[in-house]
């Protein structure tokens, strides 16, 4: 049976960008980055936190303006605070990461698959799956990639 996915051209970066898997800055443990319901960029941001279930470390985020240059998306760190996420790996000679496991999962379906349908031309370009890195989505690449992904799922 062939793998297809039709939703991967369809999804935004911004809907994983809630609960936040990072690294705490003060015990180095798993924290989360609560966003709250952060499923687009809005012109204001408020209500994010940092906390650590482990240390007690809690801090508040202040009111970011959209036009704030210092929002970082797509990168191995929180769009917020710029801690590291806490689901990163190397993988192909390069770093897997994702946000959370919703992320994870997202990275795993788009990858196993072996057509991926484009059906929304409007938005494929500003897609996560248009904009994964050709190392993630080569099929030479698919098993290890999904060996890492797993390793991550722990």
């Amino acid at each position: 049976m062939e793998t297809r996915t039709k939703h991967t051209y369809h999804t935004s970066i911004y809907q994983f960008v809630r609960d936040i898997w990072v690294v705490c800055p003060n015990c180095s443990e798993q924290a989360f980055v609560r966003t709250g319901n952060f499923e687009q960029l809005k012109y204001d941001i408020e209500g994010v936190r940092v906390v650590c279930p482990q240390c007690g470390y809690n801090k508040n985020l202040p009111k970011v303006s959209r036009r704030n240059p210092h929002l970082t998306f797509g990168a191995p760190i929180d769009p917020f605070f710029k801690l590291p996420v806490w689901l990163q790996i190397a993988c192909c000679d390069n770093l897997l990461w994702a946000y959370n496991p919703e992320h994870l999962e997202f990275l795993r379906q788009h990858v196993e698959a072996k057509l991926r349908e484009r059906n929304v031309p409007e938005y494929q370009g500003r897609s996560i799956g248009a904009r994964l890195p050709r190392w993630m989505t080569s099929a030479k690449n698919r098993e290890e990639v999904l060996k890492c992904v797993e390793k991550l799922k722990g």
